[in-house]
């Protein structure tokens, strides 16, 4: 074999002994990790996904609950509707049983540390606070009872309700806007009242609070009033503050911690040692906020068109949330009536009371209770004015003046302008001139308000004779 031959020979062996050696590694592996990887072929059929690298322990990973609500920013409202239709009647000693249904308008999540409380009226319920039994979401709802015992007394009454929050703050619907739940009921009498299945006691009557003071009408101590709450000094009730009986309302504000008057109460400055009815009839009054300190006394004054009323406030403690005090009402003086000639029916200085949905008859001095018959008077009603529920005086073949600020003659009252316009609002203690004509004689006279809810009204009146 020549020289050439063997070269090729060798040159063949040794390019199979590397191609061998390619194959066994390939067939072995590679034993470490920067082998380097080859994508799988597309076989139409979907591949498993690498786990998300956010997931690893210590990497933050998308949470899609919500954050809790700020519940010092949010907004706080209720809906409302009960079980009983306005002005529903009963008889004296019924059981009325009250649904409420409330449902949460506004942002703020209720607890069990809200309540829905009564703000004011004549019905006393069997509780005034009824507390949440669990949590209530925005858009949510919640059923509240409560129960009333009908009055014996006949005529319309009414219970006011808010809601209060876990820091004290009272609050009302949304439409209108921080208006309360009104329930309102009619007593009737009935000539066979029928039992009920479960015998209910008959109510004990109201007594005054008994006082060691002899010229005390009313003495009370430890009374609680809410911030921006009212209170009638004269009869011991918390009262609605668009009530005209709420003599005092309790404010903490910008002003500090103050007693607030109404149009016709005024406070005394401060004082060490408790005030007789002598001391509170001749101190100086002012019809500002009054500030408030621990243990001190003042005097109010609260001036009505036929007496005023004399009394004290003792402060025993106050906050942010409400007042604690003791009070005294002294005792009023009989009302002097005014001396009036030429009169044809005059009560100035006795009070008539008409209920809502009651008449009277300037002509006759009498109450037109059913409103029957044409007769010169006035309803006395409740309505909604504004999207609001308001009281006023309509007319009835007779015709009303603008309210005038002290009381006319009989020449003012000829002079007046006359329409048939219902009084509303009705301003207490304020004089309306009326005119009304039977047959062919016309007659004047004035009509003034002492006090009124929606429930009733106080006034007193005179028609004078008709001229020749």
């Amino acid at each position: 074999m020549n020289k050439k031959a063997i070269t090729l020979i060798c040159v063949i062996i040794l390019l199979a002994s590397l191609q061998l050696a390619c194959s066994f590694s390939d067939l072995i592996g590679y034993g470490g990790d920067d082998r380097p990887q080859i994508p799988p072929q597309d076989s139409g059929e979907s591949q498993p996904q690498p786990p998300d690298q956010g997931a690893e322990q210590g990497s933050p990973v998308e949470n899609n609950s919500q954050p809790p609500a700020d519940q010092s920013s949010c907004t706080k409202a209720f809906a409302g509707s009960t079980n009983l239709s306005e002005g529903e009647e009963f008889q004296f000693g019924d059981l009325i049983q009250i649904v409420f249904t409330l449902v949460n308008t506004g942002t703020c999540t209720w607890d069990s540390e809200y309540s829905l409380i009564q703000i004011g009226g004549d019905l006393s319920p069997s509780s005034s606070s009824l507390a949440l039994f669990g949590d209530v979401a925005p858009g949510g709802s919640v059923p509240l009872s409560v129960e009333y015992t009908a009055p014996a007394q006949p005529g319309p009454y009414l219970s006011v309700w808010k809601m209060e929050d876990s820091e004290g703050g009272v609050f009302g619907q949304t439409d209108p806007p921080d208006s309360p739940i009104r329930i309102k009921i009619r007593t009737i009498t009935s000539g066979n009242p029928q039992p009920t299945a479960t015998p209910n006691p008959t109510p004990e009557p109201q007594t005054t609070p008994e006082s060691s003071n002899p010229d005390a009408s009313l003495e009370i101590d430890g009374v609680t009033l809410l911030d921006d709450h009212c209170y009638d000094l004269i009869n011991g009730a918390e009262v609605d503050c668009n009530d005209s009986k709420a003599d005092i309302m309790y404010k903490f504000g910008a002003l500090g911690y103050n007693m607030h008057t109404n149009a016709n109460s005024d406070f005394s400055p401060n004082q060490d040692d408790e005030p007789d009815k002598n001391a509170c009839e001749n101190v100086s009054y002012a019809p500002l906020p009054h500030a408030l300190l621990d243990g001190k006394f003042f005097c109010f004054r609260i001036e009505s068109v036929i007496r005023t009323i004399y009394g004290w406030i003792r402060i025993e403690r106050f906050d942010e949330q409400g007042v604690t005090f003791d009070f005294l009402t002294f005792k009023a003086d009989p009302p002097i009536a005014a001396v009036n000639t030429n009169l044809f029916v005059e009560t100035q200085g006795q009070q008539i009371t008409l209920m809502e949905g009651q008449c009277y008859d300037v002509w006759t001095g009498q109450k037109n209770i059913g409103c029957s018959g044409i007769f010169a008077g006035f309803l006395f009603e409740e309505v909604t004015k504004k999207s609001l529920q308001v009281s006023q005086i309509s007319p009835n073949e007779i015709y009303f003046a603008a309210a005038m600020n002290s009381e006319p003659n009989k020449t003012d009252c000829m002079n007046a302008s006359y329409s048939t316009t219902p009084i509303w609002p009705i301003q207490a203690t304020s004089y309306y001139c009326y005119q009304f004509v039977p047959g062919s004689t016309v007659y004047y006279g004035w009509l003034r308000p002492t006090s009124f809810n929606l429930g009733g009204l106080t006034f007193d009146y005179l028609t004078w004779e008709a001229t020749p």
